[in-house]
C-alpha cells in the first residue's frame, strides 16, 4: 500500500511539473528588418526551452542571423519577406501567423518605416501583447505630419503604431527617462538590451601593440571621422593600429577612404565594402584592446527630426562593448549607462586619448584594470542575468507579465 501511494505522489508531482512547463510556455512573434544584431539578444532571451519562437524577417537580416544562431537557428519558425514584397504584404503575413499560430507576444524590434500597416495589425487579440523598441525617440514621437499625402500617412501611422502597442522598449537605461516622458508614462518601459554576453573565451590580445577598434557603418551622422585622423597623426610611429570597422555605399565613404589612403599616418586598417563579413567583424572586436565611439551627440538620422546620442537615441556601439567585454572610449558628453562606466575612459580632447593610449602602452596593468572591469560589466548581461531581470516577461504567459 504504501508503494501504491509513493508511485500515486510521485506521478503527481511529474504531473505537477508538466503542467507548470505548459503554463509558461507560449508562441512569440519577434519582427526585425533592419538590425540584425539588435533581435538577436531578443531571441535568445525568448529562447528558454518552452516558447515556439516566430521570427518575421526580410532575407538580408534572415541571412546574417543564420550565421549568428548557427545550428539554433533550425529551431525556430521563419517568416521571410521575400526581396519584392511590400511591407502591407508582410504585414498581412505577420498576421496571419498570428492568428493561425496563436501568438502570445508579438515583439516589433525595429519598424522604420510604413507604421501603419504593424499598427493595423494590433491589437491582435484581448490576451496578447505587444511590445515596440523605440531607437529614435524624436523620431518616433516628434515627427510632423507635412502637407504631401505620403508624409500625412507616415505621421498617422506613426501615432496609431504608438497609440496601439501595448509596451515600449528602449536597449539603453539612459534613453528611458526621456521615452517615459515623450510617451505620454502610462505605458510600460523595459530597458532590454541590443546585446547579451555570453561569456566566450578570448585569448588576451599582447600589450607591446594596442588596437583600438571604431564599430560601425561609415556614415557622417552617427561619428565624427575628423577626430579620428588627428589621433592617428598624433600616434603616429607607435605601435597602435586604429581600425574603422564597417562599410559603406555612398560618396561620403569613399571619401573617407580616400583619405585615409591619403593619411600620413601608417597605423589605419579600413574595409573597402559595403558590409563587413561577421566573422572579421567579431574577430577584429576579439583582438581589439579598446572600442572608441567617436560619437556625433547631437545629430538628425530621422530627417531634420534632431536627436541626441544617450538621451534620446542609444548607440549601437555600446553593445559592442557588451558582447566582446571591452574597455571602451566616449566623449565626455556622451551618456552611457552607468554599469558600463568602470570599464570606459571618457575624453574631453583628442589629446586626453593619446596620453590614455601611451599610459597603456608604458604600464600594461593599467590596462588590465580596465579589462576586468570591462569582463564585470558584461557580466551583467548574460542571457541568465537577463531573464532574472526582467522575469516574468522572458517565461510566463503574457496575463500574468
Amino acid at each position: 500500500m504504501k508503494k501504491i501511494f509513493v508511485r500515486f505522489y510521485a506521478s503527481l508531482v511529474v504531473f505537477h511539473i508538466n503542467l507548470v512547463k505548459v503554463s509558461i510556455a507560449m508562441n512569440v512573434g519577434i519582427q526585425e528588418t533592419d538590425h540584425f544584431e539588435g533581435v538577436y539578444p531578443v531571441i535568445r532571451l525568448f529562447d528558454n526551452g518552452h516558447n515556439q519562437l516566430f521570427i518575421f524577417v526580410n532575407q538580408l537580416t534572415y541571412t546574417r542571423l543564420i550565421d549568428l544562431l548557427g545550428p539554433d537557428a533550425g529551431k525556430f519558425h521563419w517568416i521571410i519577406q521575400e526581396e519584392k514584397e511590400s511591407s502591407f504584404s508582410f504585414c498581412l503575413k505577420i498576421r496571419k501567423a498570428i492568428i493561425e499560430h496563436h501568438i502570445r507576444l508579438l515583439y516589433l524590434n525595429t519598424v522604420s518605416k510604413h507604421h501603419l500597416w504593424y499598427a493595423l495589425i494590433l491589437p491582435f487579440g484581448k490576451t496578447s501583447r505587444s511590445i515596440l523598441t523605440v531607437h529614435d525617440v524624436n523620431c518616433l514621437f516628434r515627427d510632423k505630419p507635412g502637407l504631401s499625402p505620403r508624409k500625412m500617412i507616415k505621421y498617422l501611422g506613426k501615432k496609431l503604431l504608438t497609440a496601439r502597442v501595448q509596451s515600449f522598449n528602449t536597449v539603453a537605461e539612459t534613453v528611458k527617462p526621456y521615452l517615459l516622458k515623450v510617451s505620454g508614462g502610462s505605458k510600460e518601459v523595459f530597458t532590454i538590451p541590443g546585446a547579451v554576453y555570453e561569456n566566450q573565451p578570448v585569448g588576451i590580445p599582447p600589450y607591446d601593440h594596442i588596437n583600438i577598434a571604431i564599430p560601425g557603418s561609415i556614415d557622417n551622422k552617427r561619428r565624427n571621422y575628423p577626430v579620428v585622423f588627428e589621433l592617428a597623426n598624433m600616434l603616429k610611429g607607435l605601435p597602435v593600429t586604429i581600425t574603422l570597422l564597417g562599410g559603406g555605399d555612398n560618396e561620403f565613404a569613399r571619401n573617407i577612404w580616400n583619405q585615409c589612403r591619403d593619411s600620413i599616418s601608417a597605423n589605419l586598417v579600413w574595409f573597402e565594402t559595403k558590409i563587413v563579413d561577421q566573422h572579421i567583424f567579431d574577430e577584429i572586436l576579439d583582438l581589439a584592446h579598446f572600442i572608441w565611439i567617436p560619437s556625433v551627440i547631437h545629430t538628425t538620422i530621422c530627417g531634420k527630426i534632431p536627436e541626441t546620442y544617450g538621451i534620446t537615441k542609444s548607440s549601437g556601439n555600446i553593445f559592442d562593448i557588451v558582447k566582446h567585454a571591452k574597455p571602451f572610449i566616449y566623449p565626455a558628453s556622451l551618456q552611457v549607462p552607468g554599469i558600463l562606466k568602470k570599464a570606459g575612459y571618457s575624453y574631453g580632447s583628442v589629446e586626453d586619448i593619446r596620453k590614455l593610449i601611451i599610459h597603456s602602452l608604458q604600464n600594461p596593468g593599467s590596462y588590465e584594470e580596465l579589462a576586468t572591469a570591462a569582463r564585470e560589466a558584461s557580466g551583467n548581461f548574460t542571457v541568465e542575468n537577463l531573464r532574472k531581470q526582467f522575469a516574468p516577461l522572458f517565461d510566463q504567459v503574457p496575463g500574468n507579465v
